[in-house]
């Protein structure tokens, strides 16, 4: 187990542990980052999730990215096909455009189902806010919310209009408008850039987080770079 210095009310993890139980929300540039370092890039035809639920609001053909060596067992099987880099960018970049989420799933039963070596693969969605992140949030419960990981947080500056935009984005429920601006609920924030999207004013802006916490028997801070270094290694 890792050591851990007391930190205020929390805990100060210095050095790796596990992380693969846990989702990770994704900005749209580290999201870019993890398709240009894949070693392998494939795309499903479908987002189960929006497929079982029957989406109304997002086509359930915009399917999810497997990502790494072990994700050729998920082409050979026929539930994905290979794509380039720049395919694979363009993917990250739509859905940013639609106000789909960024997120890495460690989805071991899935991707061996699927024919894939969870091992060496990850599952990158682009989750939509009625099917994928309703469900994955049990609709905004601070529960399931603390059971994921954002690896940055919204800030807002002057010149807040009230408009209410930033709010109404916000899936995870960690945006909501004062007389003074925007407020954000940083133990709701993940970072994921909608209200940064949705500010017309350019109030909301999102900003890496150097220590990230975390909730399992008791909040922990673990270094950001610890996830995106285990996301790394496993699809280069």
């Amino acid at each position: 187990m890792a050591d851990k210095l007391l930190h205020g009310n929390r805990k100060v993890v210095s050095v790796s542990l596990r992380i693969k139980s846990r989702p990770v929300v994704l900005t749209t540039e580290t999201a870019e980052q993890a398709v240009r370092e894949a070693s392998f890039i494939s795309l499903a035809d479908q987002c189960v999730c929006r497929a079982e639920r029957k989406c109304e609001n997002y086509s359930p053909g915009f399917g999810c990215l497997y990502l790494g060596e072990g994700a050729r067992g998920i082409v050979a099987k026929g539930n994905a096909r290979e794509i380039t880099v720049e395919e694979g960018l363009d993917v990250v970049r739509q859905a940013r455009e639609l106000g789909l989420v960024h997120m890495i799933l460690w989805t071991s039963r899935e991707l061996r189902a699927l024919g894939g070596d969870a091992d060496h693969a990850l599952e990158l969605c682009s989750c939509c806010p009625c099917c994928c992140i309703n469900r994955r949030t049990g609709d905004g419960m601070q529960a399931y919310i603390d059971g994921m990981t954002g690896l940055a947080i919204a800030r807002a500056d002057d010149g807040c209009t009230s408009c209410g935009d930033c709010e109404r984005a916000c899936y995870f429920k960690a945006v909501y408008i004062t007389e003074d601006g925007p407020s954000i609920y940083a133990d709701r924030c993940k970072g994921c850039g909608l209200c940064e999207i949705a500010c017309r004013q350019g109030v909301l802006k999102v900003y890496p987080l150097e220590q990230v916490p975390v909730y399992d028997d008791g909040w922990e801070q673990i270094p950001s770079q610890e996830f995106i270094d285990q996301i790394l290694r496993t699809i280069r």
